[in-house]
C-alpha cells in the first residue's frame, strides 16, 4: 500500500508565489503608495523628536553624545599615529646612535694606534737628539782639549 505524500518543497514554493501575488496586488496601487509614504514620514518625524529628547536628556545628565565619542575616537587615532611616528623616529635615532658609537670606537682605536706611533716617534726623536747633542758635546770637548 503506497501513500502519496505531497512534496513540501513544492507546497511552500506555491504558497510563496500566492503570497507574492497577493502582496503585489495590494501594494501596487496609488492609495497604498500614499499611505505608505505618510507612514514613513510619520515615523521619521517621530525619530527626529525622539533624537531631540534623547540629546536633551544626555545634555542634562552631562553624558557624551555620539558625536562627542566620534570626535574622541578621531583624537585617539591621531594620538596613536603621532605615537607611531615618535616610535619610528626614536628607532631611527637609536640606529644612528649605535652607528655613531661603533664609528667612535673605531676612531678611538685608530687614535690610540696613532698615539702609540707618535709616542714612539717622540722617544725616537729625543733619543736621536740626545745622541746628536752628545756628539756635539764631544766635538766641543775635543775642541777645548786640543
Amino acid at each position: 500500500m503506497e501513500t502519496k505524500q505531497p512534496d513540501p518543497v513544492n507546497f511552500y514554493k506555491n504558497l510563496e508565489k500566492e503570497w507574492n501575488k497577493q502582496i503585489h496586488l495590494s501594494a501596487n496601487c496609488l492609495t497604498f503608495t500614499h499611505s505608505f509614504g505618510k507612514a514613513v514620514e510619520h515615523h521619521l518625524n517621530h525619530v527626529v523628536i525622539q533624537k531631540k529628547v534623547i540629546n536633551n536628556w544626555l545634555t542634562v545628565f552631562d553624558i557624551p553624545k555620539k558625536e562627542d565619542l566620534a570626535q574622541l575616537a578621531v583624537r585617539k587615532v591621531e594620538c596613536e599615529e603621532k605615537l607611531d611616528n615618535l616610535e619610528e623616529t626614536l628607532y631611527m635615532l637609536n640606529i644612528g646612535l649605535k652607528s655613531n658609537y661603533s664609528q667612535l670606537k673605531k676612531l678611538n682605536t685608530s687614535l690610540r694606534g696613532m698615539l702609540c706611533f707618535f709616542e714612539y716617534e717622540v722617544k725616537d726623536l729625543k733619543a736621536v737628539k740626545i745622541k746628536s747633542l752628545k756628539k756635539e758635546l764631544e766635538e766641543l770637548k775635543s775642541l777645548f782639549d786640543d
